[in-house]
């Protein structure tokens, strides 16, 4: 039988789910164009292996994205009760700890090479008959992995902010400042043209450092996810809690049958899930009062997918 179909957004969310999955399909033809090219151009230079390692790793991300956009219509079953709405962030977990690692191992190995003082060498290569420094082939590929990827970048941001996806938040966040990468391996393939070897060693240190950082932070937020934080502001970086937590415990408080009131929420992929702890002024119409504070409680956001609405004397602590 057929897993019935999540409400998970509104229909007015539709062409924003539409577009960001076209975004990330080809985001995955770009990187997959991205890292042939860079590939082909590598050569000895360990600033230019340290970005096609993360060219090669910005593919999760997107792939995470997919996945997960497809589990997350599948509804509700008796083995998982609360919907697969954490499908995104499994994904987003396993892209961390993916980028946590190949990152620590990238770092050792620019630091050894440092250390050794191993010299990376560009040679020439023949391009119709004429011999061309190689390393304008690899500012070229660089330039490819850049400009495209901040457009891209730029692009989801505002379609991740609609949908409240970390993952493509993230995702949009990490194009968005490959920039930074691209120039910062120039820069090491022009140190080599200039005779400093420690220039390339240096950057690829550098850029893997930046890779564990991200894999550092974004491990963070999938595992405070995972164990049910109160939910927090789109971002990265961002340790301010979900605006909307507020503003539903303002409708709440707002109720004139309502002396106080207090929530407990935690995110489920996009969507809220909790309990609202609820001291009110009267007992009467109780049943009929409670049931008109869900529907406005869901009429407040789309995001509001489950709230448990429990009558108390006093607020718990």
């Amino acid at each position: 039988m057929p897993h019935p179909k999540s409400q998970q957004l509104p229909p007015e969310l539709a062409p924003a789910l539409a577009k960001a999955r076209k975004l990330e399909w080809l985001t995955l033809a770009y990187q997959a164009s991205v890292v042939v090219v860079m590939y082909l151009s590598l050569g000895q230079s360990q600033a230019m292996k340290t970005a096609w390692a993360d060219d090669l790793l910005g593919m999760i991300a997107p792939t995470s994205f997919l996945l997960a956009a497809h589990f997350e219509q599948r509804g509700a079953t008796h083995r998982f009760p609360y919907g697969y709405h954490r499908a995104a962030t499994v994904g987003f977990l396993a892209a961390a700890a993916t980028l946590l690692t190949i990152g620590t191992l990238l770092f050792i190995d620019g630091v050894q090479k440092l250390l050794s003082g191993e010299r990376a060498s560009i040679g020439m290569v023949p391009v119709f008959g004429h011999p061309v420094w190689a390393g304008y082939l690899m500012l070229l590929a660089l330039l490819w992995s850049t400009v495209p990827a901040n457009l891209l970048g730029r692009a989801k941001q505002p379609v991740a902010r609609q949908l409240h996806d970390k993952v493509l938040f993230a995702d949009a966040d990490t194009n968005r400042v490959d920039w930074q990468m691209g120039v910062a391996s120039m820069l090491g393939i022009v140190g080599i043209g200039f005779g400093w070897w420690w220039a390339d060693a240096s950057v690829g240190i550098l850029l893997s450092a930046s890779i564990i950082s991200d894999g550092y932070h974004n491990l963070r937020h999938a595992v405070a996810d995972l164990l049910s934080q109160r939910p927090k502001a789109l971002g990265q970086d961002s340790d301010e809690e979900d605006p909307l937590v507020q503003q539903l415990c303002d409708l709440l408080t707002g109720l004139d049958w309502v002396r106080a009131a207090r929530l407990r929420l935690r995110a489920e992929g996009h969507v809220l899930y909790g309990e609202a702890f609820i001291v009110p002024r009267t007992t009467e119409n109780l049943l009929p009062h409670l049931q008109q504070a869900t529907a406005a409680a869901h009429r407040l956001h789309w995001r509001i997918r489950d709230l448990v609405l429990t009558v108390v004397d006093e607020l718990p602590e």
